[in-house]
């Protein structure tokens, strides 16, 4: 499994997902998992993890050696070495405290570079590959070995950047999606774009929805008469910055309680702080800036409703979180999660008109917040990891059986 983001590493939701889906399948195969970037302390039952940034190069012989290796495996690791990066660029590269940044491409590039002798010393029967990022890495991989490829699917340069884009990274997300054996769209809403967008034949998109992990559930007793708003996510394009933009307005001019609360940081940050003081905003909204876990956790836990209005949401695992903390949620019809959250209220990003209402709502009358919160307990009660990990090996099982029926097909014709 080749994962770009995994605990104790995280920045977005990917991270979380991936280590949510490994702990689920782990029982059930035999599973490593290939990051840039891992700990060494960090451990999970059943699971062997590799961090690119543990690989030394030996300069005498040209090779990488994994040192330890044989805590994980019978003999010591060690493969020639050839790729763009030199020993020193390459060990730089990923022991970077950030695994994305200006350098992401050379990064992309070097991770392919290694992770394409990985049969050298893992019998693989499958590869499963998360988002653009490993997808050069898997690629590679299945060229050489023929193994069956699974390309997990959590958010699209279209998702990013506009339906219009035709970038390096949409072609690298194209090229993978169709060399793959199975695509697996986080959502319908993600298999959707998938077909419009990249062309890909519906009868290999199989969707496999997120979920979360159990938290401990706590409400923060507050005295003053604020109604809280959290929006929680990146301020970018993609999460409708716009759109909460002219909520936010439209909410405030007839709710002199309401407060918004912005945890999160972003490309179009500077430009939404500005837009909040033109409008005369500047008592109403609060910018967090970037959060730790902890204080999410607490804003989940003083916060009276969440609003996501994003322009496309492969899912929006946040979402979800805030339905675990008993918050009612007003959602973007234009998301993945509001396919699984059944008790919410869900409105075109475009219809901020809606979306005020619907908040005014769920602040104003108890009986609707109490009624959405009760029922949607119910809903994540039933999102788990183990049901996306049954649809994962299902897939695993379709790609092994077709793989073992086409050897059969050629063994034939000898």
């Amino acid at each position: 499994m080749l994962c770009w983001e995994f605990p104790p590493w995280l920045t977005g939701g990917l991270g979380p997902a991936c280590y949510g889906l490994a702990k689920a399948l782990a029982p059930f195969t035999e599973l490593t998992v290939v990051v840039p970037k891992s700990d060494p302390h960090f451990k999970m039952k059943d699971v062997t993890i590799i961090g690119l940034n543990q690989f030394e190069f030996d300069e005498e012989t040209k090779e990488l050696v994994l040192p330890d290796s044989k805590g994980l495996f019978d003999t010591e690791i060690r493969f020639g070495y050839n790729g763009e990066a030199g020993g020193q660029e390459l060990h730089d590269l990923f022991s970077d405290p950030d695994s994305y940044g200006t350098e992401i491409m050379k990064k992309v590039q070097a991770y392919a570079d290694v992770v394409k002798h990985f049969d050298e010393f893992i019998d693989i029967s499958v590869i499963h590959a998360h988002d653009w990022l490993t997808f050069p890495a898997a690629s590679a991989l299945k060229e050489k070995t023929d193994k069956p490829l699974l390309v997990h699917i959590h958010s699209l340069e279209t998702d990013r950047s506009g339906p219009e884009a035709r970038n390096a990274i949409y072609d690298t997300e194209l090229a993978a999606m169709i060399a793959a054996d199975r695509v697996l769209p986080v959502s319908s809403f993600t298999r959707n774009t998938i077909i419009q967008y990249y062309g890909i034949e519906a009868e290999k998109i199989c969707p496999v929805y997120n979920a979360i992990e159990s938290e401990e559930v706590f409400k923060t007793e507050r005295n003053d008469q604020e109604k809280r708003v959290l929006f929680l996510g990146r301020i970018t394009r993609q999460k409708g910055p716009k759109f909460l933009l002219e909520t936010m307005t439209k909410l405030c001019a007839v709710m002199p309680e309401v407060k918004f609360y912005i945890a999160g940081t972003g490309d179009q940050e500077d430009l939404l702080i500005e837009a909040v003081k033109k409008a005369g905003l500047e008592d109403r909204v609060v910018f967090t800036g970037y959060v730790q876990r902890e204080e999410v956790l607490k804003l989940l836990a003083s916060c009276d409703a969440y609003f996501m209005p994003s322009v496309s949401e492969p899912f929006g695992l946040s979402a979800l979180e805030a339905a675990q903390f008993h918050l009612p949620c007003v959602l973007s019809k234009q998301s993945g999660v509001s396919e699984v959250l059944h008790n919410v209220l869900k409105a075109d990003c475009w219809d901020t008109d809606k979306m005020a209402n619907y908040l005014y709502a769920v602040l104003k009358y108890d009986g609707l917040r109490k009624t959405m919160i009760r029922l949607t307990a119910n809903d994540v009660k039933n999102i788990h990891w183990d049901n996306a990990a049954r649809e994962v090996l299902k897939s695993y099982k379709h790609v092994l059986t077709a793989e073992v029926t086409e050897l059969e097909e050629k063994s034939k014709e000898l």
